[in-house]
């Protein structure tokens, strides 16, 4: 039962670290139709700000204020570069510049850093007990900012006027126009808290583990999947997602027999899987509603 515990405790962690990744991709999705699949390396780009700040300052504050401004440069780059392909209504190819201005921030982050990887806290990270299980204190961090932030989103665009307007907001141009709102203000807002967001759990990744400038590959992957799996216009859809995803493949990887040989290596295979697993009985989403055509 402890073993059963731990290894859920662990995914919780991981799956809340996607969670993140995915709800950054759910708000550009939702106002731009954009899927910008170079977050996972900002958020890696402003854990680097945040862990070079905070190593030449010793300062939290003056760090987390580093992280916020380089959060708000590169939501605006990004909004300035994938701006005229939503204009345009060009979502693939504004999916490609995306990815090639990730693979760039991570191509500069290893030529300024190194491929080594870097220790924002030196020795062995402080655990908090439950019982015989155990959770870093990042870790443990991270569920509940986690479970704050999809609440929040959840609330938000579920229950709110704002929420409604993010929604119409790439569906129908014309009447967001005609209610008097500044659509560019905010797509370029919800950029700037997309990159916040993802240079959130960055740090917390970073924390938690170790930071190197490919942190956030694999992480904006399983997100991507998530979007999609969970259904990309539905936030409830995407939370359970990016947890299924994430508790699922771990629990195979440990309670497969010993016989098989199965790793840690067999993680974005089952990942992928089970993605098509549930994409071929749900396409649009886990709680999309099939509808019979005649």
């Amino acid at each position: 039962m402890d073993f059963f515990l731990q290894i859920l405790l662990n995914s919780l962690v991981s799956g809340t670290q996607i969670l993140f990744l995915s709800i950054s991709l759910y708000l550009i999705k939702t106002v731009s139709k954009i899927e910008h699949v170079a977050l996972g390396a900002i958020g890696t780009t402003i854990a680097y700000g945040v862990y070079s700040s905070f190593k030449a300052s010793g300062s939290i504050l003056i760090s987390i204020l580093t992280g916020l401004i380089a959060a708000t440069i590169l939501g605006l780059i990004s909004f300035k570069l994938l701006e005229p392909f939503y204009k345009k209504k060009q979502t693939l190819y504004a999916l490609l510049v995306s990815l090639a201005f990730g693979l760039g921030l991570e191509s500069l982050l290893g030529i300024i850093f190194g491929s080594g990887s870097k220790n924002f806290i030196d020795g062995v990270l402080e655990t908090i007990k439950f019982g015989t299980i155990r959770i870093t204190v990042p870790g443990f961090y991270t569920i509940i900012l986690g479970l704050v932030l999809a609440t929040l989103t959840y609330f938000i665009i579920k229950k709110t006027p704002l929420g409604r307007n993010l929604q119409s907001l790439s569906e129908n141009q014309n009447l967001v126009a005609s209610l008097g709102i500044n659509q560019i203000s905010i797509r370029k807002t919800t950029y700037i808290l997309a990159s916040v967001i993802a240079g959130t759990v960055g740090t917390l990744i970073s924390l938690n583990s170790s930071l190197n400038p490919t942190l956030g590959f694999n992480f904006i992957i399983i997100a991507f999947i998530s979007l999609f799996v969970g259904g990309s216009k539905d936030i409830k859809g995407i939370i359970i997602a990016s947890y299924i995803l994430s508790l699922v493949p771990e629990f195979l990887i440990n309670y497969a027999p010993n016989t098989l040989n199965v790793t840690s290596s067999y993680k974005m295979l089952f990942i992928f899987i089970i993605a098509l697993i549930l994409l071929s009985f749900k396409p649009n989403g886990l709680f999309s509603k099939n509808v019979r055509s005649n």
